[in-house]
């Protein structure tokens, strides 16, 4: 094996999440060779009030609480390690295993994909930053399924501002 670990992250790609704006993700998902990777973590939000109440108590949020809704929609093929969460952003344990398969690495990108850009990718992304790796995001394959109706390109001054004028894999 070489020194180069590819990791991509798959974040909240479920079928309760999943809106008539944000099916492209869904749709595009194919165009990814998931071979090209070593690892793929698929994160799999469950809202659990006893794990996380906030999410009932303050943003009265009492969705993806059942095993229909946090079904993880992935091609079968797709061998990836599932990642149970409670909360936006990656449980320690799982950013400790990717800080590990970077630790003799030079590269330290990490490739995004997902369902909330405006809230989980974004805090994946921040939590990858911080930790010292250089997140990149797949334009086409992150989207929201909030019902507030921000537009990934006007998000897009956000990530570049916070993640630099290259954090976009594919942009059009």
């Amino acid at each position: 094996m070489n020194n180069r670990a590819k990791v991509l992250i798959v974040v909240d790609m479920q079928a309760g999440f999943k809106t008539e704006s944000n099916k492209h993700i869904y749709d595009n998902i194919n165009k990814i060779n998931f071979h090209d990777y070593e690892y793929v973590f698929a994160t799999k939000f469950q809202n659990k009030k006893s794990r996380n109440p906030n999410y009932f108590d303050v943003l009265q949020y009492d969705y993806m609480t059942t095993d229909e809704a946090t079904k993880i929609l992935l091609p079968k093929d797709v061998s990836h390690i599932e990642v149970n969460k409670t909360s936006y952003a990656l449980p320690k344990s799982t950013l400790n295993k990717i800080l590990s398969i970077y630790k003799a690495s030079t590269d330290k990108e990490v490739h995004i994909i997902g369902a909330d850009y405006d809230a989980c990718v974004l805090a994946i992304g921040f939590q990858l930053f911080d930790a010292g790796l250089v997140p990149r995001f797949y334009y086409d394959m992150i989207g929201s399924h909030s019902s507030y109706g921000i537009k990934l390109k006007d998000f897009k001054t956000v990530y570049t501002k916070n993640f630099g004028k290259n954090c976009f894999i594919n942009e059009r």
